[in-house]
């Protein structure tokens, strides 16, 4: 038994982790897809910039599909804030307007 246990743990892969340019890559893929996204739900909105970032969203089966942005920015002049999910297998973003 003690055997089979250090043989496992021989052979298994090491966990790799995202280096800074995979990161930079993802938030910029985010970023563009939830502005895109946030413009077409309110031609008027103005993205600015981001207020945080939640990663690591999702089910037990997905537990690392959604990255989550809090975006700040203007409608029609006035100051909004937003929260977007960009789901990372699809590429895709799904954006609301929350109150501040």
């Amino acid at each position: 038994m003690k055997r089979l246990v250090i043989a496992t743990c021989l052979f298994t892969a090491p966990a790799m982790a995202a280096t800074p340019s995979s990161w930079s890559a993802l938030d910029r893929a985010a970023h563009g897809t939830c502005s895109r996204e946030i413009v077409r739900l309110a031609s008027k909105a103005k993205v600015e910039g981001t207020a945080g970032k939640i990663s690591g969203i999702g089910g037990t089966e997905n537990e690392d599909r959604f990255y989550g942005l809090l975006l700040t920015g203007k409608t029609a002049g006035y100051r909004s804030q937003w929260l977007c999910l960009y789901d990372k297998r699809m590429r895709k973003a799904v954006a609301r307007e929350i109150e501040k």
